[in-house]
C-alpha cells in the first residue's frame, strides 16, 4: 500500500510488467481487478456494462456534484443521456466555437504581456484559467455576469479538491460532518448554487431559452416531446460539465504545451499549420478540421496523459471478466493510461510522436481516453473541438519554453496531471 500510495503510476507499471495486463491488486482493505488489456476493458465497459456500476470514488462525487450523467445509475442515466445526447452533436457544436475563441482572449492578453515583460507563467494555471472561461461561455453564453465568472473562479477548484480528497480517502469522512475541510466545500458549493440558480430562474421566465448549452438543456425533451429536466437536474448536469470540460481539458492543455515545449520542431509545425489555415484570422469551428497536425498532437496527447486515466467500476451482480469469476461487488479498474501506453499495440509507447496519428497508423482498440461503450463520455466533440480552438489561439504567434523539461512525474488524481508546476518562458513567435 505505501509503494502505491508514493508512486501510484510507477507501481502501477511494475505490476504490469511483472504480471501481465489483468491482475488483482490490494488497494486498501479491497481488492480490484486491474484490466490495461484492450478485450478485458470492453468486456467491462461495452459488452458486459449493465452487470457494473460506477466504482466507489465516483459515488463519492453525487455529495458535491449531484446526480449528473458522470454519476447517475440505471434509468435515471438513460433518460438524461436521451435528453441530452443532441445537444453535443457535432452540428450543435459548431455555434459554440465563437464563445470559446472569445474566452481565449484574456489568456492570450496576459501571455502576450508576459512574453513583452519577460516573465515566466505556470502553464498549468493558465489552462485551468482560460478552459474555464470557455466552458462557461458554452454553458452559460453572455448569461454570466464578470463577478459571477469570479465566483466559479474562485470556489470551483476547492470544490473540486474536497471531490479529489474523499476518492482517494481510504477512510471515508461523511460530508455533513462539519470539518473544516467539509464547510469549505459546502461553502463553495453553496456560492455556485446561488450563481447557476439565478442564471437557470431568469432562463425559465425568459421567452425562450437560449442558444447556449443551459439553453440546449432547458429545451431538451424526450422523443415524444414530453418531459424535460428539472432545475435540481439542470444544477448537477451543470456541475458536471463545469467538472468534466474545465478540469480535464486543461490538463489536457498543458500536457500538450509541455510536449510542444520539450519538442520543439513539434510546436514549430504545429504552428506553421496553425497561421497557414488561419491567415490571420481567428479560428472556427471549420478549422478545427483543417488543422490534421495540430489534432494529431493532441490525439498523441491524449494518448500519453489521458486525463480520465483510469475507469473505476463495481459489480452488480455476479459476472465474468478475462476468464476471472467476479461476485457482485468486486471492484473493477480500466488502466487507460497503462493500456495507452502498451507495448504490443504501441511502437515507441513512451515517446511523444504525433506523426503516429497521420496516415491511419493508429490502434483504435488500445485507445479509449473518453471511455468506451453507451458510458462513453458525451463530451468527447466538444472537448476536442475546445482543446483545437484553444491550441491555436494560444499557439499562433507565441513560442513556450519549458526550461529544463519540466517536471517528469505524474500525478494520479481524479484527472491525471504533472507532478509539478510547469513553468514557461513565453515569447513572440518568429514570422
Amino acid at each position: 500500500m505505501g509503494a502505491l500510495r508514493a508512486d501510484p503510476i510507477g507501481y502501477m507499471r511494475h505490476l504490469r510488467a511483472a504480471y501481465g495486463d489483468v491482475l488483482t491488486m490490494k488497494v486498501g482493505p479491497r481488492d480490484v481487478l486491474m484490466l490495461s488489456d484492450p478485450a478485458s476493458a470492453r468486456e467491462v465497459l461495452a459488452s458486459k456494462a449493465a452487470s457494473f456500476r460506477k466504482g466507489r470514488g465516483i459515488q463519492k462525487m453525487r455529495d458535491f456534484l449531484g446526480t449528473g450523467l458522470l454519476t447517475a445509475e440505471g434509468q435515471e442515466w438513460r433518460a438524461h443521456r436521451r435528453l441530452m445526447q443532441p445537444a453535443f452533436h457535432r452540428a450543435a457544436l459548431g455555434g459554440m466555437a465563437a464563445d470559446i475563441v472569445e474566452a481565449t482572449r484574456p489568456t492570450v492578453a496576459r501571455l502576450n504581456a508576459a512574453a513583452s515583460a519577460g516573465e515566466a507563467v505556470e502553464l498549468g494555471s493558465e489552462m485551468m484559467r482560460v478552459t474555464l472561461r470557455a466552458i462557461a461561455a458554452v454553458l452559460f453564453g453572455t448569461g454570466l455576469h464578470e463577478h459571477e465568472l469570479g465566483v466559479v473562479e474562485r470556489e470551483l477548484p476547492p470544490l473540486l479538491e474536497r471531490t479529489t480528497e474523499r476518492v482517494r480517502a481510504v477512510v471515508d469522512v461523511p460530508v455533513h460532518w462539519p470539518t473544516p475541510a467539509n464547510r469549505r466545500a459546502q461553502a463553495s458549493g453553496a456560492a455556485l448554487d446561488r450563481v447557476v440558480a439565478r442564471i437557470i430562474g431568469e432562463r425559465r421566465a425568459a421567452a425562450e431559452p437560449g442558444t447556449d448549452l443551459l439553453g440546449m438543456l432547458l429545451a431538451a425533451r424526450d422523443e415524444h416531446g414530453q418531459g424535460g429536466l428539472s432545475d435540481r437536474e439542470i444544477r448537477d448536469e451543470v456541475m458536471t460539465l463545469f467538472l468534466a470540460g474545465h478540469e480535464t481539458t486543461a490538463t489536457l492543455l498543458t500536457f500538450l504545451f509541455l510536449e510542444f515545449a520539450r519538442h520543439p520542431d513539434v510546436q514549430e509545425r504545429a504552428r506553421a499549420e496553425v497561421r497557414a489555415v488561419l491567415a490571420g484570422r481567428d479560428p472556427d469551428a471549420a478549422d478545427a478540421r483543417n488543422l490534421p497536425y495540430v489534432n494529431a498532437c493532441i490525439q498523441e496527447a491524449l494518448r500519453l496523459y489521458p486525463p480520465a486515466w483510469i475507469v473505476p467500476r463495481q459489480a452488480t451482480e455476479p459476472v465474468t471478466v478475462a476468464g476471472y469469476a467476479l461476485p457482485a461487488g468486486a471492484n473493477v479498474s480500466v488502466n487507460i493510461y497503462l493500456m495507452q501506453r502498451s507495448a504490443v499495440a504501441w511502437p515507441r509507447p513512451d515517446v511523444f510522436d504525433p506523426q503516429r496519428w497521420l496516415g491511419g497508423a493508429r490502434t483504435p482498440d488500445a485507445y479509449m481516453p473518453f471511455g468506451a461503450g453507451a458510458r462513453m463520455c458525451i463530451g468527447n466533440h466538444l472537448a476536442l473541438l475546445e482543446a483545437t480552438l484553444i491550441a491555436a489561439a494560444l499557439l499562433r504567434d507565441l513560442h513556450y519554453d519549458v526550461p529544463g523539461g519540466g517536471p517528469t512525474g505524474l500525478k494520479p488524481s481524479v484527472t491525471l496531471k504533472p507532478g509539478g508546476p510547469v513553468i514557461a518562458h513565453v515569447s513572440a513567435a518568429a514570422p
